[in-house]
């Protein structure tokens, strides 16, 4: 029940700048030198409360296989959904890249987190901070951490530092810490070929 509760409450819970943002799409494309071999997806928007669905519909429809990248330009959004996204790229084998220029921020490393190879091309950038919510639909401080326990599971399983939810924890729902090229290896946000830890 407590479970039900709190996935009601966080399907408007956002993290980052999401709540003005259009709903994320896909799109397969070939505009990147990454996409020379490999079929490449463009997701981009916010990840809103059927993002998940979404996205393995469109990969199922596509045909997309292991070895395809997923391409990620979101400012983030519904926290549960972006760990069902990211454990929908990892069970697919899909790696994930931020292209140059672009940016995967707040909800969205959790979704890049579950990229087999993990990639941000120049000047790209990724973003972390606190959970956010407001309204009715707020969490109150123990779901808030229950949630982040969730958040805490996932980055474990995708083999990213445990580290990286320092900054995230550290920095205001209104901020945004970017990830300095140092902290993107030291947090293992970045990192090829790393299986999901059981």
């Amino acid at each position: 029940m407590r479970f039900a509760g709190i996935a009601i409450a966080a399907a408007t819970l956002l993290l980052g700048l999401t709540s003005q943002a259009s709903a994320m799409t896909f799109q397969t494309v070939s505009d990147t030198a990454a996409c020379a071999a490999r079929q490449c997806v463009l997701a981009s928007g916010g990840i809103d409360k059927d993002a998940a669905k979404a996205l393995q519909g469109f990969m199922k429809s596509r045909k997309v296989a292991p070895g395809a990248l997923l391409i990620l330009d979101s400012q983030g959004g519904n926290v549960l959904e972006s760990l069902a996204m990211g454990d929908a790229v990892r069970k697919a084998g899909v790696a994930t890249m931020v292209r140059d220029g672009g940016a995967c921020a707040s909800a969205c490393v959790y979704v890049f987190l579950g990229g087999v190879e993990r990639t941000v091309g120049t000047g790209g950038k990724v973003g972390v901070h606190q959970v956010a919510g407001g309204g009715a639909a707020s969490l109150s401080a123990s779901d808030s951490q229950w949630l982040m326990s969730m958040v805490a599971i996932h980055v474990n399983k995708m083999s990213g530092a445990m580290d990286l939810l320092v900054p995230a924890l550290r920095t205001r729902p209104q901020d945004m810490h970017w990830l300095s090229v140092g902290e993107l290896a030291r947090y293992a946000v970045v990192t090829p070929s790393l299986p999901a830890r059981a």
